[in-house]
């Protein structure tokens, strides 16, 4: 398993407090943290589910886009979110990991704990991946 590097994030991954732990190319793999701060609180006081789904979504494409050997697009076709437990303000730990790669189409999964190590939440994924890029001459 390769250490973490200072890979590159989107912003969203910024705002949603990532940090990676942990890769593995070689398996589709990834583990990260999350902080959800007081800001991603709904109004029953726990972490609102659109920001669980979207750390979801991170960890499934990045385990996919760790198996890519070359710069490829790709983008979230489907998510299915299982929220399983309580998720308060605080970090948590997600793993990410790829089900199957193909040509065009790619499977990941992903689940989320607390620190206590509770599952909080899960998903699976379909990413549609595009072609590699073409250098401009």
């Amino acid at each position: 398993m390769q250490s973490p590097s200072d890979d590159w994030e989107s912003p969203a991954a910024i705002t949603l407090g990532k940090k990676l732990l942990a890769i593995a190319p070689e398996r589709g793999y990834i583990k990260a943290s999350f902080f959800a701060g007081e800001n991603f609180v709904n109004r029953g006081g726990r972490i609102y589910g659109g920001f669980l789904s979207a750390m979801l979504d991170g960890l499934c494409g990045h385990a996919v886009r760790s198996t890519n050997k070359e710069v490829t697009p790709q983008v979230t076709l489907e998510l299915k979110t299982s929220f399983l437990g309580r998720a308060d303000v605080g970090t948590l730990i997600g793993e990410g990991w790829v089900r199957h790669r193909g040509k065009s189409i790619a499977f990941a999964e992903a689940e989320l704990r607390r620190e206590d190590g509770e599952v909080v939440a899960r998903a699976s994924a379909t990413f549609k991946l595009g072609r590699p890029s073409v250098p401009q001459t």
